[in-house]
């Protein structure tokens, strides 16, 4: 009997850092595909081994130089990313919240990094990755009414648009 070889590809584990302090949001603007040019949480892959709030302060340390203390998981999210008709990307994200110890910032080879004042958010809608910032709304600012969302956001000439978020 032939078997036939097929491409095995599973979903990618994340986290996302929301990190707010004084008021303030940290994101980062992404220079790094998928989402380049648009501002979004800090965040990256879990490592082998890893525990979630150990790779979210690890990666919000590298994306942007910040010290940050643990205090949550807000919510998981499982998302596809359709960028076209043969490429897309299946992700399973942590969406913790942390508590800066340092406001300090720093150059990033990441991306530019920059505070914002969270009553300012809705302001930067159509400048952010858009399910980060209904995740920040949604998981981490408001009042959640589940801890899982499934996502799909489709890349349509150059924009990002969420087809559904529930």
């Amino acid at each position: 009997m032939k078997t036939s070889k097929k491409k095995t590809t599973i979903a990618l584990p994340v986290v996302l850092g929301a990190v707010i302090g004084q008021g303030q949001l940290l994101l980062i603007k992404r220079n790094f595909l998928p989402f380049v040019g648009l501002w979004g949480m800090p965040g990256g892959k879990v490592h082998f081994g890893e525990h979630l709030d150990q790779a979210v302060i690890r990666e919000v340390w590298e994306e942007c130089n910040i010290k940050t203390k643990w205090l949550k998981l807000c919510g998981v999210v499982t998302e596809n990313l359709y960028l076209n008709r043969n490429n897309s990307l299946h992700y399973l994200l942590h969406i913790g919240q942390l508590r800066p110890i340092n406001f300090d910032l720093k150059p990033s080879n990441e991306g530019k990094v920059q505070w914002f004042p969270l009553k300012d958010l809705s302001k930067l809608r159509k400048e952010m990755i858009p399910s980060d910032f209904i995740m920040l709304n949604r998981l981490v600012l408001g009042n959640p009414r589940k801890f899982y969302y499934r996502c799909d956001v489709k890349r349509s000439n150059d924009q990002y648009i969420v087809n559904f978020f529930r």
